[in-house]
């Protein structure tokens, strides 16, 4: 009787894992952050006001609402935001895109750091420059 029950729970739990499974989640694991990347293109003048380009990428193990920081070098994290994970091109990815006015002379480097049931996934620095050597007013 201890033989047939050993084998069947070592049949469940080759079974589970054969099928991908993870057997003590249920099948699907919990939500997690795989990676963040982050791209910023700064204005093209030297004219200020001016418009710089921000976009963000997040992968995930699944779809979800994603728990992000942005970090500016020097000065610490911003709050804490949330945007959606969904299925693109066979893969888990949050995007943000955001348009930032450049109002002053800026030097800086910015990151996103996202977290899902891990640790924190952070992306590259990435600069932000604009000289506004022209100041147009505003």
């Amino acid at each position: 009787m201890k033989k047939f029950i050993l084998a069947a729970v070592f049949a469940a739990i080759s079974t589970g894992a054969m099928a991908g499974g993870n057997f003590q989640q249920g099948g699907s694991g919990p939500f997690d952050v795989k990676s963040a990347m982050l791209a910023i293109k700064s204005p093209a003048t030297n004219a200020c006001p001016a418009n710089a380009k921000l976009k963000a990428w997040i992968y995930t193990t699944k779809a979800g609402p994603v728990r992000y920081m942005m970090i500016r070098h020097g000065q610490g994290a911003g709050p804490i935001q949330t945007v959606m994970a969904k299925k693109i091109n066979g893969k888990y990815v949050a995007e943000i895109s955001r348009t930032l006015s450049i109002h002053h002379k800026i030097d800086a480097k910015y990151r996103i750091a996202a977290r899902g049931a891990g640790d924190y996934r952070f992306s590259n620095w990435v600069p932000l420059k604009a000289n506004c050597t022209i100041p147009l007013g505003g």
